[in-house]
């Protein structure tokens, strides 16, 4: 079984490295990786961030981020719930009416039916008025509008096109880490995107994104490339339905 925390400590030690060391370069707190150290993952924010975490500290000790997530994700792995045997079903023997109840049973539903019959012939229903009957008049209920959409000529819905940006490594990987809005908002990405890999990003809102290789990576914004407006070291941009351009 692999220790994780002892053996993350050991990698960084053999590197002379210290917690704020590492803090400065993959800007995990060093709160956060002192508790990856002591396994004390109840101490660091729920999933998917313990798995994020554990992977960008294992990548940036030159150690297989992979196999530490899976074995993580194996410790804390749910129990498999136990099987419950239920009883045999048991059953009823169904016992016959006495003839004479049967009889009297069968003549009032007889009864019933007869005074039915009679109360629709004279015109009312039981328990209304013979003489005046009112009814509610019926509610009146206004229904929502659903909100127009973009025509087309022809009178046809035209859809909206949302704006994606690609970012693909393609000349080795890149620590990358985007935010919503600003360098304050809250994380949707934080990790190393491999070599050969893309990821896609919506931009129904602007993006603030940090790149560690900027220079391994294009970059498209729909069928646009923007490769030369990233960054020549490592920076952040903020990114729109415009384009990229250098974070405040």
């Amino acid at each position: 079984m692999l220790e994780i925390g002892s053996s993350l400590r050991e990698a960084r030690r053999r590197r002379g490295l210290e917690l704020a060391d590492v803090e400065k370069a993959i800007r995990i707190r060093k709160q956060q990786l002192e508790a990856l150290e002591l396994e004390r993952f109840d101490l660091l924010p729920p999933d998917p961030y313990r798995r994020a975490f554990l992977r960008e500290y294992a990548d940036f000790l030159g150690l297989d981020g992979d196999i530490y997530t899976s074995e993580y994700e194996r410790r804390s792995a749910p129990p498999e719930p136990s099987t419950v045997s239920l009883p045999p079903p048991r059953y009823v023997r169904a016992t016959r009416m006495p003839r004479r109840r049967a009889l009297g049973v069968g003549g009032a539903i007889a009864m019933a039916a007869l005074l039915a019959i009679g109360a629709r012939e004279l015109g009312f229903s039981a328990g209304s008025n013979p003489v005046a009957s009112t009814t509610a008049p019926p509610k009146t209920t206004l229904a929502r509008r659903p909100p127009a959409r973009p025509q087309a000529a022809g009178g046809q819905t035209r859809a909206v096109a949302r704006p994606v940006l690609a970012l693909t490594t393609t000349r080795g990987r890149c620590w990358l880490w985007v935010r919503i809005g600003s360098s304050t908002g809250p994380t949707i990405f934080k990790q190393t995107l491999e070599s050969g890999h893309t990821l896609r990003l919506g931009l129904r809102r602007p993006l603030w994104i940090r790149l560690g290789a900027p220079w391994n990576v294009d970059a498209t914004l729909g069928r646009r490339v923007i490769t030369r407006t990233l960054p020549s070291a490592i920076g952040d941009v903020v990114a729109s339905a415009v384009g990229l351009r250098p974070a405040p």
